[in-house]
């Protein structure tokens, strides 16, 4: 009979350190995915991301960042609602008011609110196409 008092405590001694080396969690909500130092894990209906201010981001996916306190306004994460009114990195140099970075922009692509917008520099997203340095021009 002390045999098996000793199994079984034995056995609880073993579930313990398996619950806790697991953080108490059943291996189908533990995350696959680890992120280094300074990063915050998300889980995004397109996958698992690491996330960090000044990443590329998908704007469509605004919303969904909101969760992890986060915005996708110009293209670039950022802590902050006003991305898109910023200055800061995530916009595109030689466009007033600031333009997100990404692929390709198109007239159609910008808010009626931000329209015209003044070219001053390199125009990466042929926005002025008559070269007097306003593009998206009513």
């Amino acid at each position: 009979m002390l045999n098996l008092a000793r199994v079984i405590t034995l056995a609880t001694v073993v579930a313990a350190l398996a619950v806790a080396a697991t953080g108490g969690a059943p291996a189908s909500a533990r995350s696959a995915k680890s992120c280094s130092a300074g990063y915050v894990h998300a889980h995004l209906s397109w996958g698992e991301k690491c996330l960090k201010v000044g990443q590329y981001c998908k704007i469509k996916g605004d919303r969904e960042y909101h969760r992890y306190r986060f915005h996708c306004h110009t293209g670039r994460l950022s802590r902050s609602a006003a991305g898109g009114n910023s200055t800061g990195s995530g916009c595109q140099p030689g466009y007033s008011p600031c333009l997100p970075r990404v692929a390709d922009l198109n007239c159609g692509d910008i808010p009626e609110s931000k329209k015209p917008i003044r070219v001053t520099g390199n125009d990466p997203y042929r926005l002025d196409g008559d070269g007097d340095g306003w593009g998206c021009e009513p």
